[in-house]
């Protein structure tokens, strides 16, 4: 084994569409609420619709029960579970 892969040895590059599994429950940040009731929380690329959110939610960390998710389309659909967390944003 050279210096430099015993150097990188157990790096791996994270997706930028990281993949949720169904029944599994997340930590995450909410950015959006939408008109339809429904709040987006961005996952690098992949984009987890979250039903259960009230427009207080927004940038605050909350716990979510993911119900479905299509890896094709990165997208996953999730239950609101409670608030975790306050925003990452400083003011």
């Amino acid at each position: 084994m050279s210096m430099l892969s015993s150097y990188f040895k157990g790096w791996q590059f994270r997706s930028t569409t990281p993949s949720l599994e169904p029944g599994s429950e997340v930590n995450v940040f909410l950015s959006e609420y939408e008109t339809d009731g429904v709040g987006v929380a961005n996952i690098g690329d992949t984009k987890l619709r979250v039903d259960g959110v009230k427009p207080a939610h927004v940038e605050k960390r909350i716990r979510v029960a993911v119900t479905s998710f299509d890896e094709t389309e990165s997208v996953g659909h999730g239950e609101f579970r409670g608030v975790v967390g306050e925003s990452s944003y400083t003011g």
